[in-house]
């Protein structure tokens, strides 16, 4: 029985199978990832060896783009007066005696008119016209296009955008913003930044939308100074849009320099002016040399029909914080200075009396009321309103300020501090 079972088995011996587990790097799978890999390395090590050939000539193409922080011009510091040396005194002249006066021809106005306008022309290279463009329904449900044209002030070119100077009322609810330059070139704008107290905006033009030879053909302003430099009953020019036209041209005088009027957190000085004031006046203010010595607002309300600007030299820092897409922050009050005199004469303590607090405003929040006088701001002592304006350009939103206050209580002032955390209005 053994021998005939032996048999049986070496018969079906060739049905047998002996199995053997796979080697790993013989697996399809584990091929795939180490193929992928490979490939990855070679790609990298190619990737690295492109850029770093190429790296030279990416930098001096596009260096170029890298945006600028804009900064404008400031008024120079009044130079301390040079002693007067004590001259011999001349001898006296004989008095000149007019004989025979001459009378002024139409020609002779002609040309100084044509000297004044040459000097509104060539500040329009540095103007633009905003167009705002603003999607509307009408009683049937049909949807229309609106257009309002406001002047805006080329300030700046920070290697990637021009900025353009306007007023945000105009532009705030449009639906597609459109420049055009003094070369006649219509570019499309977008909102850069606002500023709701000064109703300033600016607006962005991509340079790379911009037609070849156009930079050749404007300007950016040049912003002057109205502080120190402008005087009651001093020529100036409006441009842009005085009349609510675009591109029309006033000549007036200013009536009242260093007014000032107060706003939020601050005071603006105000220009006013014998021009006639449109209902949709825009543009700026020239002195004889050219240069922009305020913005035209329609806000103040105080000056009648007249037009009224927004002198130069405190629109600057508001400019350039604009500009350079920086928060514009606010504390929410309305102040007036309490000076040492007055301090005297009505029993205050030094610093800003609190005329009025803006509603739901960070002051608001904190706790300050209207009868307060501010005192320090983060340990700095305030003794003026254009302290706490010059101040806040240095801070940002949601920063938590220091505020300390003077409130008069039974008996007498006492100081409280507050804690403000800022914000943007």
């Amino acid at each position: 029985m053994a021998e005939e079972k032996n048999r049986e088995e070496e018969e079906f011996s060739f049905v047998k199978e002996k199995i053997k587990r796979q080697r790993f790097y013989q697996n399809k799978t584990f091929r795939k990832v180490v193929f992928h890999l490979v490939l990855a390395v070679v790609c990298g090590i190619t990737a690295c060896f492109v850029f770093v050939i190429s790296y030279p000539w990416m930098e001096e193409r596009f260096q170029k783009e890298e945006r600028q922080q804009i900064s404008l011009p400031r008024e120079e510091e009044e130079e301390e007066p040079v002693p007067v040396v004590p001259q011999e005194p001349e001898p006296p002249q004989e008095p000149i005696v007019i004989t025979e006066s001459v009378e002024l021809e139409l020609e002779d106005y002609r040309k100084l008119y044509t000297k004044l306008k040459s000097i509104a022309d060539e500040c329009a290279r540095s103007l633009v016209t905003v167009t705002a463009a603003s999607n509307d329904k009408d009683w049937f449900n049909e949807t229309y296009e609106s257009r309002e044209q406001t002047s805006g002030l080329l300030v700046g070119n920070n290697g990637v955008e021009l900025l353009v100077l306007t007023i945000y009322s105009r532009v705030q609810s449009a639906d597609r913003l459109q420049v055009t330059l003094a070369s006649h070139t219509s570019i499309d704008a977008v909102l850069k930044n606002y500023d709701t107290v000064t109703d300033l905006a600016v607006l962005s033009v991509n340079l790379a939308d911009l037609p070849e030879g156009t930079m050749d053909q404007i300007e950016m302003a040049d912003l002057g100074g109205s502080s120190r430099n402008m005087r009651a009953g001093e020529l100036v020019i409006a441009a842009g849009s005085p009349a609510g036209v675009s591109g029309s041209v006033l000549y007036g005088n200013l009536v009242s320099s260093g007014y000032t009027v107060s706003v939020i957190d601050g005071e603006y000085e105000l220009l006013l002016t014998d021009m006639p004031k449109a209902s949709e006046s825009s543009g700026v203010l020239l002195n004889l040399e050219g240069q922009i010595v305020g913005i035209i607002q329609q806000g103040y309300q105080g000056s009648g029909d007249t037009l009224t600007a927004y002198g130069i030299s405190d629109m600057k820092d508001v400019i350039e914080h604009l500009s350079n897409s920086q928060d514009l922050v606010y504390i929410g009050i309305f102040g007036t200075d309490v000076t040492e005199e007055t301090a005297a004469a009505q029993e205050l303590p030094e610093g800003v009396y609190v005329t009025g607090v803006e509603m739901n405003s960070p002051a608001m929040d904190a706790g300050i009321q209207q009868g307060d006088v501010i005192i320090e701001i983060n340990g700095q002592p305030i003794t003026g309103i254009s302290e706490i304006q010059e101040m806040l350009l240095k801070f940002s939103r949601e920063q938590v300020i220091q505020v300390l206050v003077m409130r008069l209580g039974k008996e007498g002032y006492k100081e409280i501090p507050f804690s403000v955390t800022l914000d943007q209005l």
